[in-house]
């Protein structure tokens, strides 16, 4: 039997496209198949913008107006993708809607907020999950299964980072994302949510934020003209102040016992965007750089005679997760990228909402993140470690 899934998409920008770029290549999936899914709508108050969008990935409407949209009984599932500051405004409007929810992260903008969000999801009965999206690319989605199968034995020390260059320009506009008010942190959230989340993933959860130092590099920029969309949108002669963070340094400790760093940098320069972990342990260590996105790194004390033993380079191939149902080509070594995480992603929410089942990858788990993001601000506040244990729950 067939099941008709009708899509709707809330916010028409970056991460909005990249949703759509999921949709329009979910059915790649072999176990899909059942799965008729229908692109029927892209609503974002830009209606130029949606209609652009909706054009070039082939959804058959585009609208400005949210409520109506929402109103709509023919969309059976929404994908939102606005500024953090819409988000608590929007998403439990979505949730009342019984529509099921794929939400980009983050959920808000702090920990309390995110977990009134995840209580309202939690209550309902429609399938709610966060696009955690690099959780779903092969290499760091094999590096982590070997972690936890305990192929390096027991973890000590974990290094995770977040590297971009796109506020690496002073003349770049004034957007949501350098408002602490609006964004919720800046890159200590903005990157930060994917590279804590990376390193939880691959370690488990973080119990204590030991220090936190936020710093801002560029201090002020030029307000966007109206209607500018994106890192690279038109400005304006007037200039405003940078109120959060463009490097953000954070020494960690995980449940189990291990120490680690998370580096975050949003004025990388040189680097357009490097996520990546490395776990040390008692019998090896494992590494992954998303810049590399189809290969890891896993070295095994003992698998061979000290001579010629050292860190193996593996490609990403059939045997690792997400990858048949991802790549174009599906053999060892042809690669996947960025985006295909998104089309892993979606394709994982597809079938949460076929089979009735929750995602790995839910409200609680932005909840978790956010906890650390929550601690780590006030651990740079009163320079003193913060436990996150406590944070757990609104």
């Amino acid at each position: 039997m067939t099941t008709t899934i009708r899509i709707g998409i809330i916010g028409a920008g970056m991460a909005g496209q990249a949703h759509a770029f999921g949709y329009r290549n979910a059915s790649m999936a072999r176990d899909l198949g059942d799965i008729d899914v229908q692109l029927h709508t892209i609503a974002d108050p830009n209606l130029e913008l949606a209609q652009s969008v909706a054009h070039r990935y082939g959804f058959a409407n585009a609208v400005a107006d949210i409520e109506a949209f929402l109103a709509n009984p023919e969309i059976d599932a929404v994908s939102v993708a606005l500024p953090n500051h819409l988000h608590a405004e929007v998403l439990p409007k979505v949730i009342a809607s019984g529509k099921h929810l794929f939400a980009e992260k983050p959920i808000g903008r702090t920990r309390e907020e995110a977990g009134r969000l995840a209580d309202l999801a939690e209550a309902c009965t429609a399938v709610t999950g966060v696009g955690f999206s690099f959780r779903r690319l092969p290499g760091l989605a094999a590096l982590a299964q070997a972690v936890q199968n305990g192929a390096v034995g027991k973890v000590h020390t974990v290094r995770a980072w977040y590297n971009a260059d796109y506020a690496v320009d002073p003349s770049g506009a004034l957007s949501w994302r350098y408002s602490q008010e609006q964004s919720g942190g800046g890159a200590l959230l903005d990157i930060g949510a994917h590279a804590i989340d990376a390193a939880q993933f691959v370690v488990g959860p973080v119990s204590r934020v030991l220090n936190s130092t936020l710093r801002t590099v560029i201090t002020e920029r030029p307000k966007p003209a109206a209607g500018a969309i994106g890192h690279g949108g038109a400005t304006t002669e007037e200039r405003g102040p940078v109120t959060n963070d463009d490097v953000a340094l954070l020494t960690v400790e995980f449940d189990g016992g291990a120490v680690g760093q998370i580096t975050l940098s949003r004025i990388a320069s040189g680097v357009p965007n490097s996520l990546g972990v490395e776990a040390f342990g008692s019998n090896g260590h494992a590494v992954f750089d998303s810049i590399s996105a189809g290969e890891f790194h896993l070295f095994e004390s003992g698998v061979a005679s000290a001579a010629f033993n050292g860190p193996r380079r593996i490609f990403t191939g059939p045997e690792h997760p997400y990858f048949n149902d991802v790549a174009a080509m599906p053999g060892a070594g042809v690669g996947t990228g960025y985006a295909e995480a998104f089309v892993a992603e979606i394709q994982e929410f597809l079938r949460c909402v076929r089979d009735g089942s929750p995602m790995d990858t839910n409200f609680k788990t932005a909840v978790s993140m956010m906890s650390v993001v929550g601690a780590a601000l006030e651990a740079a506040e009163s320079n003193t470690p913060v436990d996150v244990d406590s944070r757990q729950h609104a």
